[in-house]
């Protein structure tokens, strides 16, 4: 595996004069010819936002918060022609142990920009996921997060937990299943594409368009 985690990335640190919190921002941008798509793995992120583009350019943004915001640390590495993302925190860095533990969190967002048709996998216990566009492939494993995928073609697999599914599509055959959650699931006499749709504790909506 080649490790790619020293890729420059663009730092902007801003104070939020209104909040007791402090936000990091950073960028990354990588060309994507080469790459078959992504792979993000990580229990730290909150939401993930995914737009396939017109660009052969991948594009990560992220925002993070918090009382300890300076010690997340993004992670890259590139496996099997996949980009792999994963969270950590910075050498040094001690949990903390004491009664205001739980409000010493971190809110991490990733907004990323993936050129259209590659693939993109998603392994976390928290994050929901956004995907619009076209997708070669989609797998999303989902612990307490939903997944909302607009206007996307694609073949894929959404698993989740507790979090709902969402998805508008066309010329797609649904397997669909929940066993608590309700199913709205509209056909499509076409099908150029599958995706296959399982939750627990979930609803699952499904749309198609002409």
């Amino acid at each position: 595996m080649r490790s790619i985690n020293h890729i420059t990335l663009f730092f902007a640190l801003l104070a939020c004069l209104n909040s007791a919190f402090a936000q990091k921002k950073m960028v990354l941008t990588e060309p994507a010819e080469h790459l078959k798509g992504i792979f993000i793995e990580s229990d730290q992120i909150f939401q993930i936002y995914v737009k396939a583009t017109n660009s052969d350019q991948l594009v990560i943004s992220t925002e993070v918060e918090g009382e300890t915001f300076e010690t997340l640390e993004i992670d890259t590495a590139l496996q099997n022609d996949l980009l792999y993302i994963t969270t950590g925190r910075s050498v040094g860095f001690k949990a903390f142990d004491d009664k205001l533990a739980a409000h010493k969190v971190l809110s991490v967002v990733l907004h990323i920009e993936l050129p259209s048709n590659k693939e993109l996998w998603v392994n976390s216990s928290l994050a929901s996921v956004e995907a619009q566009g076209a997708f070669s492939y989609l797998n999303l494993n989902l612990s307490g997060g939903r997944a909302n995928l607009l206007d996307f073609t694609g073949n894929g697999v959404v698993n989740t937990l507790r979090g709902a599914i969402d998805v508008e599509t066309r010329t797609t055959k649904i397997e669909a299943s929940s066993r608590n959650g309700s199913l709205h699931v509209a056909t499509s006499p076409v099908s150029l594409y599958k995706l296959t749709l399982k939750s627990v504790d979930g609803s699952i909506s499904v749309t198609q368009s002409e």
